[in-house]
């Protein structure tokens, strides 16, 4: 479990599509790859996955304690993900908006490892106001 999939990141990381990625996205990717199931491609928990006082550990916690991210760091690191095309967190659905939720009360994120693409990149941010390019 994971082993090929590790295999594959690291091949991909190597890859001038994985150039612009940073340190944390790298590292995150290693991880849920590391978790991962071969054929889903899903970051699984395990029943040895608890804190000192025995409660679970959700993947996210996980995750923080692994790569050293605060719960903002992290957060910021899975959406660079999702800009880039690389959307590593499994949808539980849609808020009463049409808004894709990724967790909800009694449901912590679930991680996923996506296909990887021959090239990603962050979109290019808004021009600012007042600022005049010609």
């Amino acid at each position: 479990m994971g082993v090929r999939l590790v295999g594959e990141v690291a091949a991909w990381l190597e890859s001038p599509a994985a150039a612009e990625l940073t340190q944390s996205e790298r590292l995150v990717l290693l991880l849920i790859a590391e978790r991962a199931k071969d054929t889903t491609r899903r970051m699984l928990s395990f029943r040895g996955d608890r804190r000192d006082d025995g409660t679970k550990i959700t993947l996210t916690e996980l995750l923080q304690a692994r790569t050293g991210l605060t719960e903002r760091g992290l957060s910021d690191t899975v959406q660079r993900l999702s800009k880039r095309g690389l959307e590593v967190r499994v949808p539980v659905g849609k808020d009463k908006n049409g808004v894709i939720m990724f967790a909800r009360r009694g449901h912590a994120t679930d991680y996923i490892l996506p296909e990887l693409p021959a090239s990603v990149s962050l979109p290019e941010p808004p021009p600012r106001r007042g600022s005049h390019r010609s």
